[in-house]
């Protein structure tokens, strides 16, 4: 697949409703209690897209139309005066490499951490959702990467108040 032209840049309105459907991708990969809501998910993006301390990419085809994007913002997540850059979500459909075989979420990995760097962030943060017994796969390919587990979450279904 010589000649497939990508291309990563700063998200623009116009790219709104390829985000849209590519992060309707990424929430369907796992079974969820509730559907997607468009609608927050827009005003989510929305927010990153204005903020001086967020940054929402795309990586994009020859057409320039999305594939994949990331969403990052600027936290101070451990109370501390140094500020971190965490990715919130970071997402790639290339179905059948129809863009080659190359790995475009680690060119959106390297993009983010570019950003980190030249917002004076001495760490970053990768957020993911897996599935249960994924977490020593994704420990070892981040480690090679240079990321160490820090953060654990948890979640937990609530029973509706009745």
């Amino acid at each position: 697949m010589m000649g497939i032209t990508t291309h990563i840049r700063t998200a623009v309105r116009n790219d709104m409703p390829w985000i849209l459907k590519l992060a309707e991708m990424e929430y369907n990969q796992f079974q969820q209690r509730t559907p997607f809501n468009a609608p927050i998910v827009a005003n989510y993006f929305e927010f990153a897209l204005q903020s001086p301390d967020s940054l929402l990419m795309v990586i994009t085809n020859h057409n320039q139309i999305p594939f994949g994007y990331l969403e990052a913002s600027i936290e101070y997540l451990d109370l501390s005066t140094a500020p971190t850059a965490q990715c919130g979500h970071w997402f790639v459909n290339n179905p059948k490499q129809m863009y080659g075989n190359k790995n475009f979420g680690l060119d959106l990995l390297g993009a983010f951490e570019g950003w980190a760097i030249h917002k004076n962030c001495p760490n970053t943060i990768v957020q993911l959702r897996m599935d249960p017994g994924t977490r020593r796969t994704y420990d070892r390919v981040f480690d090679k990467l240079g990321y160490k587990p820090n953060y654990v979450a948890y979640t937990k279904e609530m029973p509706k108040d009745e």
